[in-house]
């Protein structure tokens, strides 16, 4: 068989749409003969290890990954070893000229000159120039034949345009690199034309990637341990693929998305001996700071303490910031009734790692008032005022700017009347433990002469209670509030001119015990379960 004088050889850098690197080429302007071909299988060349490497996080990309999470592969910068580009492919030239001229074009300068400023019609001809192939093998990086057959068929399985006794562009070839790369088994993959007697020898040199032996996961720090486990138990003992193990970062990500947690896989990198480490950056709440605005949006001078507010948040500093803990922090905020809207906007903060969390604060205008209210109502009085009856209430729901509320309301007409005083602090200051307060006093004076009717000197019966009482409660357990609670009260009738009064018109006591009044002591014990969160559901 003549020699092929006139097959020329370059080299061109593959670009592997799911990688993020800059290829350089691994030879450029060399031209190669047949017998420099079969010199090369001799002495391969060596090439760097696959090799992820990790770029610097950035809680920048947490909010870019919720908004549209990222591809795997397409989160990392690919750094090779060396200049050296890791995937390189040998581009097949062929000249049409005949044999003499083709040796004027090997070892001519022009030939030379065209090598190293090919125009883009030069280019463009050369990679629609096709070669007639004899064989199709795919060997290790060495030469040899792969040790595992299977990975063998899968490399062949890739293949698409390169077949024995078919003629080939260079591009056919790249593209055939592409889905050897593509089927994740391998890390590098070279094709290497040799000069046969029987004609061209085309042969993929593939590395394939190591068995999965053990993984190292560093930066999970809300992430399952048996959720990293069960996604990686699959491969343990295979080759690693990378599809597969772009699947498995897929689900990582999306354990993180589904619970709102700002948190992503950031780098993979496999290690010799089999051994994966993934590195997994979680961002943390750096601040957390308080703005208060007005209606307009404008910022102004607030109303509550910081720390009442801040006391409220489950969210904490050092936390992995989630925003469905943040969604729960804002419902908890507006369920103090001082604030007609909370958002929560989280922030980068320091080197890229942790975030700042703001809270813009629209605190409602007015935290306390004086209301008063009137009206008629059917009774057993007579006289131009029959029935009629008047109420006044003085409130305040942000006590000292700390939530804490005070009522006090009085009701009154001709002859019964209501005194009340609540206060209520929902979370007593120093406590760790959300306990909240409540104490009441009441005074009632309500008519009695329906049942008991008038005394012997006609004079109406009024029977009046005086009312006290002092209530703690806390959260002892998820979905569990217990209170407990102390009231006292004492209750007695007397007539018109204040005089007590133990029996009624019709001789009955009117105290239990036959003394002017009774007292009574109440312990209060309660606890609340609420199962769906809705706290018109408790039982």
């Amino acid at each position: 068989m003549p020699e092929n004088d006139d097959v020329r050889f370059t080299s061109c850098s593959l670009k592997l749409p799911p990688f993020r690197h800059h290829p350089s080429p691994l030879f450029s302007n060399l031209q190669f003969t047949s017998q420099l071909l079969i010199n090369s299988l001799r002495k391969p060349p060596k090439f760097p290890n696959f090799n992820f490497n990790a770029k610097k996080y950035n809680i920048a990309d947490f909010f870019n990954h919720f908004t549209k999470p990222p591809k795997f592969l397409s989160s990392f910068i690919f750094h090779p070893p060396s200049k050296s580009s890791l995937l390189c492919s040998a581009s097949l030239a062929l000249s049409q000229n005949g044999g003499g001229n083709a040796g004027s074009d090997l070892g001519g300068s022009t030939s030379q000159s065209a090598l190293k400023n090919p125009s883009p019609s030069q280019n463009t001809s050369r990679d629609e120039e096709r070669v007639l192939i004899s064989e199709v093998w795919v060997r290790n990086k060495d030469g040899d034949e792969l040790e595992r057959k299977d990975l063998e068929s899968e490399a062949i399985n890739a293949l698409k345009a390169s077949r024995p006794n078919s003629a080939l562009t260079v591009r056919d070839v790249q593209d055939d690199v592409h889905r050897i790369i593509a089927s994740g088994y391998f890390a590098s993959c070279m094709p290497v034309a040799v000069d046969t007697r029987d004609g061209i020898r085309l042969v993929f040199q593939v590395e394939p990637n190591q068995e999965f032996h053990g993984l190292v996961c560093e930066g999970a720090n809300v992430l399952p341990s048996k959720f990293i486990e069960d996604a990686f138990r699959v491969g343990y003992g295979n080759v690693v693929n990378i599809r597969r193990l772009d699947e498995v970062i897929n689900s990582i990500n999306g354990w993180y998305m589904e619970r709102g947690f700002f948190g992503m896989v950031s780098g993979v990198e496999i290690l010799s001996g089999g051994m994966i480490r993934l590195q997994v950056s979680e961002a943390e709440v750096n601040n957390v700071t308080i703005r208060f605005l007005d209606r307009t949006g404008e910022p102004t001078v607030g109303k509550t303490r910081p720390e009442t507010i801040l006391r409220q948040l489950t969210t904490k500093k050092g936390q992995v910031y989630s925003m469905l803990q943040g969604k729960r922090d804002v419902d908890t905020l507006l369920t103090m009734g001082i604030m007609d809207d909370v958002s929560i906007i989280p922030q980068p903060a320091g080197d890229g790692t942790k975030v700042d969390l703001t809270l813009n604060v629209v605190e409602r205008k007015s935290g306390g008032g004086i209301s008063a209210g009137g009206g008629i109502s059917s009774g057993i009085t007579s006289g131009p005022l029959a029935g009629l009856i008047g109420s006044c209430a003085i409130y305040h729901k942000n006590l000292f700017g700390k939530n804490q509320k005070l009522n006090l309301s009085l009701e009154r007409g001709q002859i019964d009347s209501i005194f009340r005083i609540n206060y209520t602090d929902p979370w007593i200051e120093g406590d760790d433990t959300r306990t909240s307060r409540s104490i009441m006093m009441q005074n009632s004076r309500t008519p009695g002469t329906l049942v008991h009717g008038n005394q012997l000197n006609n004079s109406s019966l009024t029977i009046g209670r005086v009312t006290a009482g002092i209530e703690y409660s806390r959260p002892f357990r998820p979905k569990w509030n217990g209170t407990v609670g102390v009231i006292f009260q004492r209750a007695g009738a007397r007539d018109d001119k204040g005089n007590p009064v133990i029996r009624d018109f019709y001789s009955s006591p009117l105290t239990a015990s036959g003394n002017s009044h009774d007292d009574m002591l109440l312990a209060k014990i309660e606890s609340v379960y609420t199962g769906s969160g809705d706290p018109g559901s408790s039982m």
